[in-house]
């Protein structure tokens, strides 16, 4: 049997029970700021947990139907009343119309002209058209309406009367192509260039599938362009030039009832080797009208199916509600609408209400789902009845899927507002004041304490460490030098 002496030396180091006891007394230090790290470092995490499982319930919640796989390069399905679009794939890709182009010639055609006017064909109209494409072989000269131009343009898809409209409205092709390019920044096309009135190709005329929606929505609110694209065939009378009627059939074969879709009320076909088979289809049902873009499909029957396929995705699985008579609560989470506080008091709700607002959501969702965005318009003149002075916006998830303006009834005789005094800026340089912070100022300002939160945490770790070290310094490490020193103090006057 061994003893083992409280201490001894071992190769020059000296091993005691003490020494042992520091060691115990370090991890226990070093535990204890571990500890604290953690629980400071996690202060920052519940923000992070938070919003994860808040993203992730949103996302569980927020259901969006799936739509069907499509062959096409491009396709949109939009709901025409609300502008949401409900299915795409590459909206926005640049893509070749052909003669789905014609929506946008008819769409200007209605606005800027009467269907009694004459049309007549000048020599460009007849000679600057390819003769193997799409026409109804007028001669120059020859006078037509223009209500018959819109039906030889849409049924039977003539370049000739597109280009001899054209010169009509614009003056010269040229001419007219600005204007569809001015009309379709007003509607909110992203990715669309014209270059003619036909769609025949040219590498600069362009459209996408998401701008061909845009295009149409404003047609579904003119009734002559829904008889007319509507129609199976029409008889185009003798004009001055020829004196047979024409009989034309209307190339959507959805709407002609060779391909039957319940509810196809308008749409518009475009084939060239370089856009490939387009198509543009309107249907309606009950409260809802669907608008179906399909570019560049591989074939006549794709392009078809597909079709049917998207406005069968849309009408099972989404509907359209009213938010027209919605009361608008305004608070102080709206800006105010007006410069002085005694012109219209708009606090009572009953002045204030939604006008001509449907959202679309699909079935498994409920209003509740919503989230609403008040944008409001500072007007200084009012007339009599309706007013409208802003917007709300409707959003389920991150998709908009609806909106409604806010209107304010007038029920006196119109008024304007005039811009207090106090508005005009200072001249006087002994009267300056600083000027209020701006909101961007205010929001830096209210954003600086998050900001700084990171550096403030980091500190108080970096504090806690340099506490628990001093800690361990003053109760540990220093009692054990002295101790250690009396020691080997002892040691060398027992051998003396």
């Amino acid at each position: 049997m061994y003893f083992i002496p409280r201490s001894f030396s071992l190769g020059g180091y000296d091993m005691s029970f003490t020494h042992k006891t520091k060691h115990k007394h370090v991890c226990r230090i070093f535990c204890a700021a571990l500890l604290c790290l953690s629980v400071l470092t996690g202060l920052s995490s519940p923000a992070v947990a938070s919003a994860t499982e808040e993203t992730t319930a949103t996302t569980d919640t927020l259901h969006w139907p799936t739509g069907p796989q499509l062959s096409a390069e491009g396709a949109v399905l939009m709901d025409a009343e609300t502008g949401a679009i409900l299915y795409e794939k590459n909206a926005t890709e640049r893509l070749y119309p052909a003669s789905t182009t014609k929506l946008m010639t008819a769409l200007l055609a209605l606005e800027n002209s009467a269907l009694g006017e004459t049309v007549t064909v000048s020599h460009n109209a007849v000679y600057d058209i390819d003769v193997d494409s799409s026409r109804i072989w007028v001669d120059e000269g020859e006078e037509l309406s223009m209500e018959d131009s819109l039906y030889a343009l849409m049924l039977p898809s003539a370049n000739d009367l597109a280009y001899a409209i054209a010169e009509h409205i614009g003056g010269t092709k040229e001419g007219f192509a600005e204007m569809m390019n001015a009309r379709a920044k007003e509607l909110g096309c992203v990715n669309t260039h014209f270059m003619n009135p036909h769609g025949l190709d040219e590498e600069e005329h362009y459209t996408c599938p998401a701008d061909l929606a845009r295009i149409t929505r404003p047609l579904l609110k003119n009734s002559s362009f829904l008889k007319i694209s509507g129609s199976k065939n029409y008889q185009i009378p003798p004009t001055n030039l020829c004196k047979d009627s024409r009989w034309v059939l209307n190339t959507h074969l959805m709407i002609r009832g060779a391909q039957p879709y319940d509810g196809v009320i308008a749409g518009k076909t475009g084939h060239t080797d370089l856009a490939g088979a387009n198509l543009v289809t309107c249907a309606r049902r009950g409260t809802m009208t669907l608008i179906a873009v399909i570019m560049k499909a591989p074939d006549d029957t794709a392009l078809y199916n597909e079709t049917a396929a998207l406005l069968n995705y849309g009408f099972d699985n989404f509907t359209v509600y009213n938010v027209t008579d919605e009361q608008l609560i305004l608070n102080n989470d709206v800006p105010p609408l007006f410069n002085s506080e005694d012109t219209v008091q708009l606090t009572n709700s009953e002045i204030v209400t939604t006008d001509s607002g449907s959202v679309v959501l699909p079935f498994s969702a409920s209003l509740s789902d919503l989230k609403k965005s008040v944008s409001l318009t500072q007007l200084t003149s009012f007339a009599e009845g309706k007013n409208t002075i802003g917007k709300v916006t409707y959003t389920y998830g991150t998709r908009e899927v609806g909106s409604a303006n806010i209107v304010y009834t007038n029920k006196g005789p119109a008024f304007t507002i005039t811009p207090p005094a106090e508005e005009l800026p200072e001249t006087t340089p002994s009267t300056e004041q600083e000027p209020p912070a701006t909101s961007d100022e205010q929001n830096k300002t209210e954003d600086t304490p998050k900001k700084d939160r990171k550096p403030l945490i980091i500190g108080i770790i970096l504090g806690c460490i340099c506490f628990f070290i001093g800690i361990y310094i003053v109760f540990v490490e220093l009692p054990y030098r002295r101790k250690r020193a009396a020691y080997l103090a002892k040691r060398r006057n027992g051998r003396h």
